[in-house]
C-alpha cells in the first residue's frame, strides 16, 4: 500500500495541482525518481509539466493507484475527467484512442514502462471485442492523429493498416468520417493499397487477426 511522504506535480498550462505519494511515483517512473530524489533543482517545489494534458495525467495517476485502465469506453473518459460534451457520440471513439496513444507516448517520454505499454494494449484490445465478433477499423480521427505522431515502426501503425484492409466497410462509415477522407495520410494510403497485395497472396481474412499480434 502507498504510504508516507506526499510530492507535487503541476501539470498543463493551467498548473493543476497533484499530491502523490512519492515512492509511488517514484517506483514507476523512472524520471520522477531523478526528478524528487534531489538531482534537479525542483524536486523541494514539485515538478511542473506545462506541456502535459491533465486528461492523460488523470489516467497515469488513477494506473498508479490501479495498475489498470479501464477497458470500456466511457469508464476510461471517466477516469480522466474527460467533460461528458465534449465530443458527440460519434467522435467519442476517436477521443479515446487519442487519448489512450498520447498515454503510451506519456509513459515512454516520463520512463514508465508499465504504463506506456499498458495504454497501447488497452488500445489495441479496444479494436478486437472478442466473443465472436469481429475486429474493426481505427477511427479516420485517429489515423490521422497516429501517422502524424507515432514513431514509423509502431505496431498500432501496423494494426491500423491490417484493421483498414480487412475489417473497414465502407457503409460503416458515417458522415464526419466520410469528411475525413480527403485528410488520410498518404502514408496509410499507400501503405494500405501494399499491404493489400499481400494480405490477398496469403488469403488473409480479418476473423484471423489477433489483438496479441500488435502487443507491446
Amino acid at each position: 500500500a502507498a504510504n508516507g511522504e506526499m510530492v507535487t506535480v503541476f501539470i498543463g498550462p493551467t498548473r493543476k495541482r497533484y499530491s502523490i505519494y512519492k515512492d509511488l511515483i517514484c517506483h514507476h517512473s523512472e524520471y520522477f525518481q531523478v526528478a524528487f530524489n534531489g538531482l534537479w533543482q525542483e524536486s523541494d517545489k514539485g515538478v511542473t509539466l506545462e506541456d502535459v494534458e491533465i486528461e492523460v495525467f488523470n489516467l497515469f495517476v488513477h494506473w498508479l493507484y490501479t495498475q489498470e485502465l479501464p477497458k470500456d469506453m466511457s469508464l476510461l473518459l471517466q477516469a480522466a475527467g474527460t467533460d461528458a460534451q465534449l465530443a458527440s457520440e460519434d467522435s467519442e471513439n476517436s477521443h479515446w484512442g487519442i487519448l489512450l496513444l498520447k498515454s503510451c507516448i506519456f509513459g515512454d517520454r516520463f520512463f514508465a514502462p508499465g504504463f506506456h505499454r499498458l495504454s497501447h494494449n488497452v488500445f489495441v484490445d479496444g479494436h478486437f471485442p472478442g466473443k465472436g465478433e469481429p475486429a474493426f477499423s481505427a477511427a479516420y480521427k485517429t489515423i490521422i492523429w497516429s501517422f502524424g505522431n507515432l514513431p514509423e515502426g509502431n505496431p498500432v501503425l501496423s494494426m491500423m493498416v491490417d484493421l483498414q484492409c480487412l475489417a473497414w466497410n465502407a457503409e460503416d462509415d458515417n458522415e464526419e468520417e466520410k469528411q475525413l477522407l480527403p485528410h488520410l495520410p498518404h502514408e496509410f494510403l499507400v501503405a494500405c493499397m501494399l499491404r493489400q497485395s499481400v494480405l490477398k497472396t496469403l488469403k488473409m481474412t480479418d476473423d484471423k487477426l489477433k489483438a496479441c499480434d500488435y502487443y507491446m
